[in-house]
């Protein structure tokens, strides 16, 4: 009787192992089909919506502010750049090489991707493609690809407006100006405070020796006087 009753405990633990590879089995084999019959499946992909997902307006805190000008780097895809200021430099679209004048010079890119690098006085390096292209309000646009070849040497400028979308990863400096949160519901004038935020997507625009910003950021910190910390998740 005995005997019989370790015979069954065998079958169904063997019925059980079993029935645990044959599982197993079954997920390995949808995880080899699934990505054969969809080619846009992928698990980077997925991250990276994620982490896409996680810089959007929902998720964020709205955000304006007025300050100093940091030394910086800016890289992505953008709708407009554009560009005022006097200096003896050169433009070059392709090939090609156009001299600036010393006194005003307007640039304009359109839908460009690529980078911008400044300080409070130069475009230290700007380089990238753009669909069209306007010195000074003469048009340059590509002749055969859908796109021009654009690099700036350094350029004193006075404006610069980079719009839709800007972003921020991270920045840390010392600045004065004023900070405006929610529709300007929280605002917090500063004066040599160091100042952090990440995640900041909107629009950007120098004048008048003032960095203004316009759009969300994921986390703000201000030391100093404020001494104040703003999370998005918190």
């Amino acid at each position: 009787m005995e005997h019989m009753m370790y015979s069954q405990q065998n079958k169904k633990k063997k019925h059980y192992i079993e029935f645990a590879i044959f599982f197993i089995f079954i997920i390995i084999l949808a995880l080899l089909i699934i990505p054969s019959f969809y080619s846009d499946f992928s698990i980077t992909g997925s991250l990276t919506e994620k982490i896409a997902s996680e810089i959007k307006p929902n998720s964020t805190i709205k955000f304006s502010a007025d300050l100093t000008i940091p030394n910086l780097e800016i890289s992505g895809v953008f709708q407009n750049v554009e560009l005022k200021g006097s200096s003896e430099s050169f433009i070059y679209i392709e090939s090609e090489k156009f001299r600036l004048n010393s006194k005003n010079n307007y640039i304009v890119l359109k839908n460009y991707t690529g980078d911008v690098s400044f300080n409070n006085e130069n475009i230290l390096a700007l380089g990238g493609k753009s669909s069209k292209v306007f010195i000074n309000g003469i048009p340059v646009e590509p002749k055969t690809k859908s796109t021009l070849k654009v690099s700036l040497e350094s350029f004193n400028y006075g404006f610069l407006v980079v719009e839709k979308e800007a972003v921020i990863k991270k920045i840390t400096y010392v600045s004065s100006g004023s900070i405006r949160l929610n529709d300007g519901k929280n605002v917090f004038n500063i004066e040599n405070e160091e100042v952090s935020f990440e995640d900041f997507m909107g629009n950007l625009k120098i004048e008048n020796g003032k960095l203004n910003l316009e759009g969300y950021v994921k986390n703000l910190d201000i030391k100093g006087k404020q001494g104040i910390s703003v999370s998005s998740q918190s």
